[in-house]
């Protein structure tokens, strides 16, 4: 699929008309009303060298991507501001077009070389590029910044691979597959969150991707071999083989929780008077779901409530009380049970569940990686007001 992208038309320079003599017939048509002054070979040399350097100027800054960042709600990625959008644009623009130097003022604060320029006008008012470079820092430069620093530390770390597209690329495949069932074009989806085009959104991505690689390498480099031992000791078990009722309930079921509650436990009543667990499944099969699930490991992605429930059987017993989930009410027989299995065959798998546990007690715990890393790699700063921003930034995740 070939991916557009928008280019931004190139500035054009305005000249002022001065009055002048006709010169011909011809010029007077073309002229009309307006009188103009023939301007002399050295002036036009000098506007043509200008328009040069302007759209030299201008295709750097197209080079030049600023970097969006997208938020996102329960998997889906949120719209972002249009305005802050704006403001990357013209601050790319400016940076480049105009150069940054450091000015070793007693703040020792980074800034443009003139920043007298205007970047727009209305009625009158002006906005200036130091205004709007210093707008740009109180807001958004420190998002910006830790985009590129954490690019340029992860691109080492974790080298470009086919893998690591290949993967970025069906994740930037679906979201926008799931905009267009809305009938959204692709197009429509990239503007609309902030990406320029295609290739951009896959950037974006594929730091999305490092950062969560480095995530799960640094969680399970800082489990200890002590909460690996606890852990194999108090919850890993051998395989355990099950099957089940399920009376469900809520969107699943036509019974209300108190009527799924009931039924369980006349099924329960049926099997304590010496009825089979096949004899009852049949019985009430259209009012029940019935389930063989096979041997399910210590990491298994059942409700605790069943696995607990589970793990307190004996083989080929079965639970006196109904056992609830999210789904409904269970009766669960336990068939048979395997050897419990080394902590060499398991390892890998319990630092999966510690990991996943760590994350899930810690929802800044990604940041408080990242910050971690950058330290480690010597991040200093020039700009005190910029220092000043990201120590806020840290303060929010300790």
């Amino acid at each position: 699929m070939d991916k557009k992208t928008k280019k931004n038309s190139s500035p054009k320079k305005q000249v002022k008309k001065e009055n002048v003599t006709k010169k011909d017939s011809s010029l007077n048509e073309q002229v009309k009303d307006e009188k103009v002054t023939k301007k002399d070979s050295s002036q036009e040399k000098n506007v043509k060298e200008n328009k040069k350097e302007e759209i030299k100027t201008t295709k750097v800054a197209e080079k030049k991507k600023d970097h969006k960042k997208v938020q996102r709600a329960s998997g889906v990625i949120q719209v972002l501001d249009e305005n802050r959008r704006v403001i990357y644009g013209f601050v790319a623009g400016l940076l480049i077009g105009l150069g940054i130097m450091i000015i070793f003022m007693p703040e020792r604060i980074a800034e443009l070389e003139d920043g007298t320029q205007p970047v727009a006008s209305i009625d009158g008012k002006v906005f200036t590029a130091d205004e709007l470079y210093e707008d740009m820092k109180d807001y958004y430069s420190v998002s910006l910044l830790l985009d590129n620093i954490d690019r340029t530390i992860l691109e080492e770390m974790y080298p470009t691979d086919d893998e690591m597209m290949t993967s970025v690329r069906e994740t930037a495949d679906s979201y926008i597959a799931q905009y267009e069932q809305y009938g959204y074009t692709e197009e429509q989806f990239l503007s609309g969150n902030g990406f320029a085009n295609y290739d951009e959104f896959v950037e974006y991505l594929t730091l999305d991707y490092r950062r969560n690689l480095y995530f799960d390498d640094a969680v399970k480099d800082s489990i200890t071999d002590d909460e690996i031992n606890n852990y194999y000791e108090d919850e890993v078990f051998g395989d355990i083989d099950s099957k089940h009722i399920l009376i469900p309930t809520g969107n699943d079921g036509d019974l209300s929780d108190e009527d799924a509650k009931a039924l369980a436990e006349e099924i329960i009543g049926k099997l304590n008077d010496g009825a089979t667990f096949d004899e009852v499944k049949d019985e009430y099969e259209d009012q029940i779901t019935y389930e063989e699930l096979g041997y399910q490991a210590f990491n298994a992605t059942l409700e605790d409530a069943y696995m607990d429930a589970l793990k307190e059987l004996d083989n080929d017993t079965y639970t006196k009380e109904p056992v609830q989930t999210s789904y409904g009410y269970h009766i669960i027989y336990r068939i048979d049970q395997k050897e419990k299995p080394s902590l060499d065959d398991v390892k890998d798998s319990v630092i999966e569940v510690l990991a996943s546990e760590k994350k899930a007690d810690d929802a800044n715990l990604l940041y408080k990686l990242l910050i971690q890393l950058r330290k480690d790699n010597g991040l200093e700063f020039n700009d005190t007001v910029m220092k000043s921003k990201y120590d806020s930034y840290c303060k929010n995740y300790e």
